[in-house]
């Protein structure tokens, strides 16, 4: 069971995105730390990977063709059935919404997008993508959210690349689905919040 804690960002806990989905054979070495502070969960994605493909450039692309990370999140899943998928390529450019699955979709905006503040760092063997996701951004979409009385959120985590040159799906919580589909709530699992 994964377990977000209250500590400097690289210092929290990897969580290891290993899980072959789909006839995956490409397995880059990924993991995400999450944290948060008094304003924001903190996230940052490591890729073992050279020469990311990140073709997309602006906000609300396809980046899920490209190298790509993502974090999808039940802030409330006590109350609320909707999710966020936070999409980044190694570009740090965003595809998000809120959600309930693939089809049932409340787009979120470009000042949305800014405010979670990403960025990224390419390096040799290696590509970095970190993010914030404020608090105040989570309680425009779930009003109900509390950090002082929230015990666990639930979601998972993923690596793809569609049109990369070698295309692959990996996440950190296995998806039971014959077919490849991250957009599946139901494989989500509760993520602890210390």
């Amino acid at each position: 069971m994964l377990t977000i804690k209250r500590c400097e960002l690289d210092k929290a806990e990897k969580f290891r995105i290993d899980n072959a989905l789909w006839d995956t054979t490409y397995t880059p070495e990924v993991y995400a730390q999450i944290t948060y502070d008094n304003n924001a969960f903190l996230v940052k994605f490591t890729v073992w990977e050279k020469n990311p493909t990140r073709e997309k450039t602006k906000n609300f692309e396809f980046v899920h063709e490209d190298s790509c990370v993502e974090f999808f999140a039940n802030f409330t899943p006590e109350t609320s059935d909707e999710y966020i998928n936070f999409e980044y390529n190694a570009n740090a450019v965003i595809n998000f919404a809120l959600r309930r699955d693939r089809y049932s979709v409340t787009e979120l905006s470009e000042d949305d997008a800014l405010c979670l503040e990403a960025n990224s760092q390419i390096n040799e063997d290696y590509w970095c993508v970190s993010f914030k996701i404020p608090f105040s951004f989570i309680k425009k979409c779930y009003p109900e959210f509390d950090i002082s009385t929230c015990k666990y959120i639930k979601g998972n985590l993923y690596k793809c690349g569609d049109k990369t040159p070698q295309p692959h799906t990996l996440s950190a919580f296995i998806v039971g689905c014959e077919n490849p589909d991250f957009h599946r709530p139901e494989y989500f699992q509760r993520i602890n919040i210390e």
